[in-house]
């Protein structure tokens, strides 16, 4: 009798715990980290080459930090050896970003609480329509239009 109550608790627990696994809702697509493949603005061509860049996405945050365009970061000793057109040059190639973010459908909505810029702070945040087929997510910002690709790392 013993054993059979034993089993019977070993068996309870064993099917508790699977439910509990399973009913802990659809797995975020989104989670993990991502890296930039390929930058699209509508109003130019393609870069299919870009510069490093990577998005990463944890239950309720994320943080996007990418170089735009083609070129590398000037190459300096220091920040404080940079010339003042070295700096601007690196400013206008970074897109910093970081915050909370949720996901209705397909669609994602981003609330920077630190950006490179002031202005990015706050506000409505970002918008973007997005599928994840396997390791490759393609996020669409709205109403641009840009097209950003990734590729899972993890």
């Amino acid at each position: 009798m013993r054993r059979l109550i034993g089993i019977t608790a070993l068996g309870l627990f064993a099917f508790t715990v699977f439910v509990y696994s399973q009913s802990s809702g659809t797995k975020n697509p989104l989670t993990g980290a991502w890296k930039v493949t390929e930058i699209a603005d509508t109003n130019g061509s393609p870069i299919t080459n870009p510069q490093p860049g990577l998005y990463i996405f944890t239950t309720q945050h994320y943080s996007f930090a990418r170089i735009n365009g083609t070129k590398p970061l000037p190459n300096y000793p220091s920040n404080d050896k940079a010339t003042d057109a070295e700096k601007v040059t690196v400013f206008n190639s970074l897109y910093l970003n970081t915050g909370t973010y949720t996901v209705t459908g397909n669609m994602l909505r981003t609330k920077a609480m630190v950006a490179k810029s002031a202005f990015a702070i706050g506000g409505a945040g970002n918008q973007y329509e997005f599928t994840v087929n396997g390791n490759a997510l393609v996020l669409t910002q709205k109403p641009s239009g840009a097209v950003i690709k990734l590729v899972r790392l993890e």
